[in-house]
């Protein structure tokens, strides 16, 4: 009997004295640093328009990047948004106009241009319908390289008729496989191309503008017309290729396509810019027969063609 008392007095006593010790605090685990939230689009479009060369305006390009917009599935190789911006006309009869600027990611003055237009077009009515995407290549303007980040050059990657047959034989004979015109390992491969393939066959433009440097010229694809006055650039033909977006759209399908070769500096006035935009809407509203074009396999093909 004693022996039992004994021992719950032990345990009474072995209870109060682990009651006595302070808790010991739970170790407290570092937290997973939160992730830095992705920029906005409107963020990505000022960023990315105001490191370009040239005069910016900053209000008129805030305006035009709050609008911008992305088309599903529209992201670089790399997985960077493609935007677009787009200012539709009031009247019946406007015309669609569609804009790629930097389909060569080296050409930074050709992003220039897209977001001067849009500036511009953020100041008025336009008479025709645009939509600009100032930069189809990002991966290619950060590593300031014609190509893509897959090393395509998207002007060669457009699914052509012939690309199959001829994409490679002609990059090979013409350019000795320069690396920096290679078209790609399919046609239509690369997801900058079918972003492009996407805004024509949603936008369904009547004429296409391709900005480029630094050839100094305007090449039309498209109907014989008499070319309006342009003092700043001459207008001459560089010739096409398989997988170009030219051959693609006016040999294929007859939608113009003017392919704008400026200097590789622009002016300082920016006014041969705003009379080039004005020329391509009194170039889209001309009488533009579509009769076909002669068999592209047996235009000229220039190793400098864009």
């Amino acid at each position: 009997m004693r022996f039992r008392v004994l021992v719950i007095l032990c345990c009474l006593l072995s209870a109060r004295a682990f009651a006595d010790i302070p808790a010991t605090p739970a170790l407290a685990l570092n937290p997973a640093p939160t992730p830095a939230p992705t920029p906005s689009l409107a963020s990505q479009c000022m960023q990315a328009l105001k490191a370009f060369p040239g005069k910016v305006d900053t209000t008129l390009l805030q305006k035009a990047c709050d609008k911008v917009q992305m088309n599903e599935g529209c992201t670089s190789y790399k997985g960077q948004a493609i935007y677009h911006y787009e200012k539709y006309a009031t009247n019946a009869d406007a015309k669609k106009i569609l804009v790629f600027s930097l389909i060569h990611g080296d050409e930074t003055p050709a992003g220039a241009v897209g977001r001067y237009w849009m500036e511009r077009l953020e100041s008025f009515d336009p008479r025709n319908s645009w939509r600009v995407i100032p930069v189809l290549n990002p991966d290619g303007v950060d590593l300031k390289t014609r190509t893509n980040a897959n090393n395509t050059d998207l002007n060669r990657n457009f699914p052509t008729r012939d690309w199959d047959k001829l994409a490679q034989l002609y990059w090979k004979k013409q350019t000795s496989a320069n690396p920096r015109r290679f078209p790609g390992s399919n046609a239509g491969s690369e997801p900058e191309t079918k972003c492009a393939l996407k805004h024509i066959e949603e936008f369904k433009p009547d004429f296409i503008v391709s900005v480029h440097t630094p050839l100094k010229v305007l090449d039309f694809d498209g109907p014989k017309v008499k070319f309006p006055k342009y003092d700043y650039l001459p207008w001459k033909s560089l010739g096409h290729f398989p997988g170009s977006l030219g051959r693609y759209m006016w040999f294929e399908r007859q939608t113009p396509v003017l392919t704008m070769e400026l200097k590789e500096d622009l002016p300082a006035n920016l006014a041969p810019i705003e009379k080039l935009q004005d020329l391509i809407g009194t170039l889209d509203k001309m009488e533009l027969k579509t009769k076909r074009a002669d068999n592209p396999q047996e235009q000229q093909v220039l190793s400098s063609g864009l």
